[in-house]
């Protein structure tokens, strides 16, 4: 909606954007490095691809618990930054539990708080987003997820480096944490102040509308596979492929390289455009173009392949959000986590089915469900476009 604003609150709206893409870039560039070293702990610690699921289980649970009290709790009395800062400090040193566990039972109890804070992050750092996106007029989202594809292209390279020249993964997750505690206090001193943010009084609970549902499973589908990448890709390329470890963050790096590429333009392509070729018509055929980049089993076409996939997919979840706003009548806070919530919801069954078929099937197996699951995701996204433009 178009609103006149001050300039002091166009400042502190700057300033909010601002400080939730440095928070979303902190997140990432640090998960970006853990997932370049799974295959490292997996070693270490002497569990198979199903046991590495299962910790991403528990991610998901306490992830889903932590997504619905940010979103019904938290933020309606703290505000989002606050609850960013609380989210980015509990964050900031789970990757380094990870690498210290001593056995798998701890390295399941470490996922644990990992998940619930990124619970606490995620939704209220979106939130903002939305909310300044409904106040300003201004297509952020996009250029919000590329803040993430930007973190998480950046730990990837990082990792390169590390793992060849630094023998020492607890002196870098214990630096990786450090900075995201620098970035919370940076955070909490520049972030959006909570008398900018008109926050609502949480309603009594209900199922959200039957497209808000919809839209919800569209993203849960896609973030139970999304693990596909980010956490199983370094292993396929490594166990499968047999690239050298140092390469294993290739298709992160590629994934991520396509999806800042159509981010960064993704205001542009809606406005040339439409939301239905930037968020349906590209999903379908990045997927097409990754099944066939896999049918190669050609290290460097894979890469080329993930590279357009990530570029196609890269809106989809941002035309989403745009769309659910568009039609919500409950607070942007709490439509966000309830999407979140169903969205991180495939990280529940997601990673531990995902392991399992990676264990008993192949991870190749994997990649082929990836592209066909976000192919069709594509489709079904067009059919619910249709659908909300048609009123019903």
């Amino acid at each position: 909606m178009d609103q006149a604003i001050s300039s002091e609150q166009s400042k502190a709206y700057d300033n909010g954007v601002y400080a939730t893409f440095l928070g979303a870039f902190l997140v990432l560039f640090q998960i970006g490095i853990y997932f370049v070293y799974i295959p490292w702990n997996a070693e270490r610690l002497q569990i198979t691809e199903a046991e590495i699921g299962m910790g991403l289980f528990a991610f998901g649970i306490l992830n889903l618990i932590g997504n619905q009290i940010s979103g019904r709790l938290i933020v309606p009395k703290i505000g989002t930054k606050n609850t960013i800062v609380i989210g980015l400090l509990g964050i900031a040193y789970c990757p380094l539990l990870l690498i210290l566990s001593p056995n798998y039972y701890w390295f399941l109890i470490s996922f644990m708080p990992f998940g619930f804070f990124v619970g606490l992050f995620s939704p209220s750092s979106q939130s903002q987003i939305s909310m300044i996106e409904s106040k300003t007029s201004r297509i952020l989202t996009p250029l919000y997820h590329a803040a993430f594809s930007f973190g998480s292209l950046m730990g990837a390279f990082s990792a390169f480096f590390t793992i060849r020249y630094i023998d020492n993964p607890i002196l870098i997750f214990s630096v990786t944490g450090t900075l995201l505690v620098i970035g919370a206090i940076l955070i909490y001193k520049f972030g959006l102040n909570k008398s900018f943010e008109n926050l609502e009084k949480t309603p009594r609970f209900k199922l959200p509308k039957k497209s808000i549902l919809i839209f919800g499973i569209l993203m849960m589908l896609n973030y139970a596979t999304m693990g596909i990448i980010l956490d199983w890709s370094a292993l396929w390329l490594t166990k499968d492929l047999l690239v050298p470890l140092y390469l294993g963050g290739a298709v992160i790096f590629a994934f991520n390289i396509g999806e800042i590429s159509a981010r960064l333009i993704a205001s542009k392509m809606i406005n040339k455009a439409s939301e239905r070729i930037v968020g349906g018509y590209l999903s379908i055929a990045a997927g097409v173009m990754l099944f066939i980049s896999i049918l190669t089993s050609n290290f460097y076409i894979i890469v080329f392949g993930m590279l357009l996939f990530g570029f196609g997919t890269a809106n989809f979840i941002a035309i989403i959000f745009r769309l659910a706003i568009r039609i919500t009548d409950e607070p942007i806070s709490l439509t966000v986590a309830n999407l979140i919530t169903l969205g991180f919801a495939g990280f529940i069954f997601g990673p531990a089915l995902v392991g399992y078929l990676a264990e008993f099937l192949s991870l190749t197996f994997n990649m082929y469900l990836l592209s066909v699951v976000w192919g069709l995701n594509g489709v079904a996204l067009l059919v619910m476009m249709k659908r909300v433009n048609s009123g019903n």
